[in-house]
């Protein structure tokens, strides 16, 4: 399962898009907020399941980095089967620096993505 989580619906779009076209397969689920997100993963999860999302920093309600502070929380999400990117229009250092302190960031790509970067992850 894939999920985009970002304020901008455009750029959700087209990112399925492109998810459908390098992995047909895969279910795609997008959300506007990180509590969007977290809402579904809380009342969805399965452990036999893997979920790839792709992770706006700065979005309203819930951002990025409060939906990985909240996910870290949870005691029955594992980064087993679950992989993170954030994917941000940032060059901020900073901002590169602090995804990798949480466990289940696996990378940060920056916007937009290519369907080369969604092979790479993917396949």
């Amino acid at each position: 399962m894939v999920i985009i989580v970002d304020d901008d619906p455009v750029f959700r779009y087209i990112s399925a898009k492109m998810i459908e076209k390098v992995s047909p397969d895969l279910v795609i689920n997008s959300y506007s907020n990180g509590k969007e997100a977290l809402d579904f993963l809380l009342e969805n999860y399965v452990a036999e399941n893997f979920y790839y999302i792709f992770l706006d920093i700065n979005m309203p309600i819930m951002d990025g980095w409060e939906f990985l502070g909240a996910l870290e929380k949870t005691a029955f999400i594992k980064a087993r089967n679950v992989s993170i990117h954030i994917v941000s229009s940032s060059v901020d250092d900073s901002d590169i620096k602090k995804s990798k302190s949480y466990g289940l960031v696996q990378g940060f790509l920056h916007k937009p993505l290519s369907p080369d970067m969604i092979k790479f992850i993917l396949i």
